[in-house]
């Protein structure tokens, strides 16, 4: 029987979601001390701890969650080891994942990938919490580097341990908070529109959504496990009629 390895983030009113997004809201229906059982009714966006983001969040023509097939759900997947590489606002360009893929099995054309930063120490559970880091300066792929997956591993999903694939300053938390750009700029010493083009925002779900490609996002400290393996992973998200995205539960399967 297989080892399970939970790769998924606790979930509840507590989980920080996208900062821009709304906070989950549980209330109780009923009670133990009133009514002699417990049953809850949960208000929450299907961004917020380990989900999928199914094609129709980015493609209206793409899956809604509940039309996405099984069998790209439940991937031979390898684990890249990038924390090597990266810190703050690191952009993953296609040479640096390459040079951390040679440290683990070879990928294969139709498995998965997560890219590993070892970023989950700074969500709420991790050994560092730190929301403004986790959230907002965590490094993302580049568009040589996604082009890559898409065209040459043709993946059928792309995770991360960190709240987005995307990098944090090519979605709107470039307009919420200037001060990070600035202090992107002064890190790398180029202003953000060579950093990362607006032409090109969003171009991580934009683009695997496009061709029916899903991403995986806030993956849990269980993935320190499993770093620079190639293993089975099953990602197991609601069945949720015409969902874009949906809050799901993640598991590696090792035969060891």
């Amino acid at each position: 029987m297989a080892r399970l390895v939970d790769l998924t983030q606790s979930w509840g009113v507590l989980t920080p979601t996208w900062p821009y997004f709304p906070s989950t809201k549980v209330t109780n229906f009923h009670s133990h001390h009133r009514d002699g059982l417990q049953s809850q009714i949960i208000e929450t966006n299907m961004h917020s701890g380990t989900h999928v983001d199914a094609p129709q969040h980015f493609n209206p023509r793409g899956w809604w969650v509940h039309e996405i097939p099984l069998d790209r759900l439940y991937r031979p997947t390898v684990v890249v080891d990038l924390s090597p590489f990266v810190d703050d606002y690191t952009i993953v360009d296609r040479e640096m994942f390459l040079a951390a893929a040679a440290k683990a099995p070879a990928i294969q054309k139709g498995d998965a990938v997560i890219l590993y930063y070892n970023w989950h120490r700074f969500n709420w559970e991790g050994e560092e919490p730190d929301e403004t880091r986790y959230f907002c300066k965590c490094p993302g792929p580049s568009v040589d580097l996604v082009t890559y997956l898409l065209d040459e591993v043709e993946a059928p999903w792309i995770g991360a341990d960190a709240p987005s694939v995307e990098h944090p300053l090519w979605t709107a938390i470039r307009n919420y908070r200037p001060d990070l750009v600035e202090e992107m700029e002064q890190k790398f010493g180029r202003p953000i529109e060579e950093l990362l083009p607006r032409k090109h925002f969003l171009q991580s779900h934009r683009r695997t959504a496009a061709r029916n490609v899903l991403l995986i996002e806030n993956i849990g400290r269980g993935i320190d496990q499993i770093v620079n393996r190639r293993v089975t992973v099953g990602a197991f998200p609601w069945k949720f009629f015409r969902g874009e995205s949906s809050i799901c539960r993640l598991v590696a399967f090792l035969d060891d």
